[in-house]
């Protein structure tokens, strides 16, 4: 896919850039930084993580799982001791505290490979060795030649624009 790469020094102006460029109607940027930087994620429209949604759904499973475990095991080969209760809750908090650790941990690891689509194996195109040192590179594809987006990334402090950069 070809497309136009600007090369930002200053974060500011990386900002800019992509809020102009997402005004104009762009949403599908794809922007390189060498920190993570919450102004970037805010002006790309990044309101929150989805993995925070795998990790709850993993500890409410993991939760359910040892509970399960532990109280269909004590159902199944009962233990009565002086007229305890053979499900006692109290009995059962450490292994539904670790599986829930347990859980959210592994539904969370999924849930970053899943959005971060790392099992592809692919670096982009438009991707530079000095955007992982001090430089911002925000990426539009589909619009190589357009002279209207390379003036906004101009207009906005880009250091350097590529034309037909293959993503």
């Amino acid at each position: 896919m070809s497309g136009i790469l600007a090369e930002y020094d200053r974060v500011g102006a990386a900002i800019a850039g992509i809020e102009r460029l997402r005004a104009m109607g762009h949403e599908d940027l794809e922007v390189f930084s060498p920190i993570p930087y919450e102004g970037l994620e805010e002006a790309m429209g990044i309101v929150s993580s989805p993995v925070r949604r795998w990790a709850l759904i993993g500890g409410i499973t993991g939760f359910v799982t040892a509970y399960a475990l532990t109280a269909l095991t004590s159902l199944a080969y009962p233990l009565i001791t002086q007229g305890k209760p053979i499900v006692s809750l109290p009995a059962y908090f450490i292994i539904m505290f670790e599986l829930t650790i347990l859980f959210t941990g592994l539904f969370g690891f999924a849930g970053v490979l899943y959005h971060t689509r790392k099992t592809r194996r692919r670096i982009s195109g438009a991707y530079r060795e000095r955007f992982s040192v001090d430089r911002y590179g925000v990426f539009v594809p589909g619009e190589a030649g357009s002279v209207i987006v390379e003036g906004v990334m101009r207009d906005t402090g880009a250091v350097a624009v590529e034309q037909e950069v293959g993503a």
